[in-house]
C-alpha cells in the first residue's frame, strides 16, 4: 500500500530515527533512492520498525525523521520528513539524547 491510498487524516506524526539507508540497487533509479529502515514510537520498548523505499539524498543512519503512523494500525507507517517533533515526551527525549550521545562518542 502507498500513502496516497489513505486519507491524510488517518495518520499521526511520531518521532522516528533512521536505522539504515542503502541505495536500492536499481540502475534505473536515481542514486538518492534508498531502501530505508527506521524506528518509530521511540517511547515503546522495543520501538516499532518501518521499511520504505525513500527518494532522499540525505537519508543516513542516525538521522531523526518524522514518521506518519496510521491511527488505527500502528504497523502502517510512512516517511514524513527529516526532523524532530516539537512535542516529544520524556521517554522520546531520553531515547534521542542517548542516541546522539552515542553518535558523538563514536566521533571522538
Amino acid at each position: 500500500m502507498k500513502y496516497e491510498d489513505y486519507s491524510e487524516d488517518d495518520f499521526n506524526e511520531v518521532q522516528g530515527l533512521i536505522m539504515s539507508a542503502v541505495p536500492d540497487g536499481d540502475p534505473f533509479n536515481r542514486s538518492s533512492v534508498k531502501n530505508t529502515r527506521y524506528q518509530y514510537h521511540l517511547d515503546q520498548t522495543p520501538p516499532l520498525i518501518g521499511f520504505e523505499n525513500i527518494d532522499m539524498f540525505e537519508a543516513q543512519r542516525g538521522y531523526p525523521l518524522i514518521v506518519l503512523v496510521h491511527k488505527e494500525d500502528v504497523s502502517i507507517s510512512f516517511y514524513g520528513r527529516v526532523g524532530i517533533l516539537d512535542s516529544l515526551n520524556t521517554r522520546e527525549k531520553s531515547f534521542l539524547k542517548k542516541h546522539f550521545q552515542e553518535e558523538l562518542e563514536k566521533m571522538e
